[in-house]
Formats: structure tokens, sequence, C-alpha cells
């Protein structure tokens, strides 16, 4: 059955590079950037290639198909319509696909990896294709299935199969039990380091959370990848972060944490 097109439509907050992939068919789409990738003839074209025809065969494009329907039809009139950028089936992979080799998922053995506050779920999914078992996080709200909530994450997490538990991170409590423990922890643009009065995690907050991460959730060897939000992050916790990594970018502030003993 051909798959149906949306009509196109301007969104506020939406740059226009992500307009036709999010009202185009999945297949359509996905189709048209493999084209493209083997065009490039390169080896990130292959690799792309690899990942985008594994994507075929896992999601149901049927189902995108209803999510489009479901929270494009009154696209203009929708609440947080930036979120809508991520119905985009083509974007957001690609960045992860490229944080994913540049942490060595391609050649790692199978790891277990936690992504908190997976959001839309990209991550898990490119994570997933590379042999490892992942698990997000995400606020109740947002964790409990669309047909409750109505929440775009929801719908994508469940049409890309993420596998997700509800959580929310509070300044100076312990995480709890997440499952077990991690050889890796990620979180992409997450908003969790802020306090009650939305003001950003001071060094304290860090070297709490930190802590406890290292010792009841990461496993021995296991390693901290978090990319932040500028405005959900001070200087003075930045100068933190970046003195306990192995490599950190200071303009996108990522930050790759694997010694955690400077904490003790």
């Amino acid at each position: 059955m051909p798959e149906k097109h949306l009509v196109r439509a301007d969104i506020p907050g939406i740059k226009p590079e992500h307009l036709d992939r999010m009202f185009d068919g999945f297949r359509a789409t996905v189709e048209a950037r493999i084209s493209e990738l083997r065009a490039a003839n390169d080896a990130n074209g292959e690799r792309g290639v690899a990942f985008f025809e594994y994507l075929l065969g896992e999601v149901d494009a049927e189902q995108f198909g209803r999510i489009q329907q479901l929270f494009l039809a009154d696209s203009g009139r929708a609440e947080n319509s930036n979120m809508l950028k991520y119905i985009d089936p083509v974007t957001w992979f690609e960045s992860k696909l490229s944080i994913a080799r540049w942490l060595a998922l391609d050649r790692q053995a199978p790891l277990r990896i936690l992504d908190l506050g997976t959001g839309p779920g990209h991550f898990p999914v490119v994570a997933r294709f590379y042999g490892h078992a992942v698990v997000g996080t995400d606020l109740p709200s947002r964790s409990s299935g669309v047909e409750k909530t109505g929440h775009l994450y929801d719908a994508l997490c469940e049409l890309y199969r993420v596998m997700r538990i509800s959580h929310a991170i509070r300044p100076f409590a312990p995480l709890g039990d997440l499952g077990g423990r991690y050889d890796m922890v990620t979180a992409f643009l997450a908003a969790f380091n802020v306090d009650q009065e939305k003001r950003p995690w001071s060094e304290q907050h860090w070297r709490f959370f930190l802590t406890d991460l290292a010792e009841n959730v990461l496993t021995k060897r296991g390693v901290l990848f978090m990319r932040l939000t500028h405005d959900k992050l001070t200087d003075e916790a930045w100068a933190y972060l970046a003195s306990l990594a192995e490599w950190k970018e200071d303009q996108s502030r990522q930050v790759y944490i694997t010694d955690f003993s400077a904490l003790s």
C-alpha cells in the first residue's frame, strides 16, 4: 500500500530542513537518505546505509504514519511545537550515530547502557543496532504510554521499541534501583540538573550525583558521557565537570568521564 504524505505546513520553531522529512512517509524518507548516502561513496555513507536499512526492518511505517496524523495534523496550534522536529526520522539518528562511533560502540563487545532522560529515544536505537542493551529513563508522565499521556516522546519510544523505566532525578537524592549496574551512562540535553526552583546544579549537587552514580549504578570500569544544556549549567559546575573529564568540548558542553577516583 502506498504511503500517505501529509501536506507540509510551516511550524514555529522548526527549521525548514526538518519539515520535508517530518511530513513525508517513513519509508520514502529513509530510502531517499539511503540513496544520498550511497551516492556519497565513502565510509561514513556506508555506515549510515547499514543503519538505515536496519531501521527500515525495525520500524512499522504505518505506525509512523499514525504518529504523524496524531501530532502534525494540527501542528500549528500544538503545545511545545518545537518537539515535533523529533518526528524527522533521519537527522536525530545521524547525530547519535556520530556520537556512538565516537564512543566506539561499533567496536565494543555488548555493553549495558543507561540513557538518562531518553526523550524521543534515538540513542537507544542506535546503540541497539551495534549490539548493546539499552534502558532509557524518563519522567513518569512520559513513560506510561501514549494512550495515557498523549506525549510525543511516548509515541516515538513505542514506535522504536525503546525500553524505558519511570524515574525522576532529584538534587541530593540517591538514584536508587535502576535495574542493576551499567557499563555506560549517557545523557543528551537532559533537564534533570536543576533544583526545585529551576536553578542549575552547583558543584556540590554534581559531586553528590557523580558519587552516587559511581558507587551504585556504574560497573567498576563504567563510563559517563553527557551533552548538557547551556542554560542549565553554571560556569562553576562546568569547570568542575571538565576537571574530571578524560575528554570535554566546551562549546557543545560535552563531557566524557572514565575515572571517578577523584570523587573519593
